[in-house]
C-alpha cells in the first residue's frame, strides 16, 4: 500500500472535520425527510459536487445532512428535482454558493489545506461539545 503524502493527509483531515461540523450543525437530521440519522445512515452530502469545483469540498455551507436513502436514491438519481428543492428550501445558502463560484480559484497546495483546516477548527469551536 502506498504511503499518503502530507497533502493527502491534510485533505483527509479537512474532509473529516467538515463532515463532522455539518452533522453537528444539522443536528444529525436528514434535511429532506427530517429523520434523525446516525452512523452509516448519516451522510454529509455536497450541494455543488467536489468534481465541479474543488474549492467547495470543505465549505460547510456547501454540505447538508441526508439519510442514506435520500442521498443515494434521490439526491444523486434526481439531480434536477433535488437541486430545485435545495434552491427553494435554502435560498440564502444558494445565493452564497453562487457568489463563491465567482471567486478566483486558489492553487491547492499544502499551505492551502492547512489554512482550510485551521478555519474549520475555528468553525467547529462555535458548536461546542455536541457529539
Amino acid at each position: 500500500m502506498k504511503k499518503k503524502s502530507p497533502l493527502q493527509k491534510e485533505k483527509i483531515k479537512c474532509e473529516k472535520l467538515a463532515k463532522e461540523i455539518v452533522k453537528i450543525r444539522d443536528n444529525y437530521t436528514c434535511q429532506k425527510c427530517g429523520l434523525q440519522v446516525e452512523g452509516s445512515n448519516c451522510h454529509a452530502s455536497h450541494i455543488i459536487p467536489v468534481s465541479a469545483g474543488h474549492r467547495f469540498a470543505y465549505d460547510t455551507r456547501n454540505m447538508k445532512v441526508l439519510c442514506y436513502h435520500h442521498h443515494i436514491n434521490w439526491w444523486h438519481k434526481n439531480p434536477t428535482e433535488a437541486g430545485g428543492w435545495y434552491i427553494k428550501t435554502f435560498p440564502e445558502n444558494w445565493e452564497y454558493l453562487k457568489e463563491r463560484k465567482k471567486e478566483t480559484i486558489v492553487p491547492l497546495s499544502l499551505q492551502y489545506y492547512q489554512e482550510v483546516y485551521k478555519n474549520l477548527k475555528k468553525e467547529r469551536e462555535l458548536y461546542g461539545d455536541r457529539t
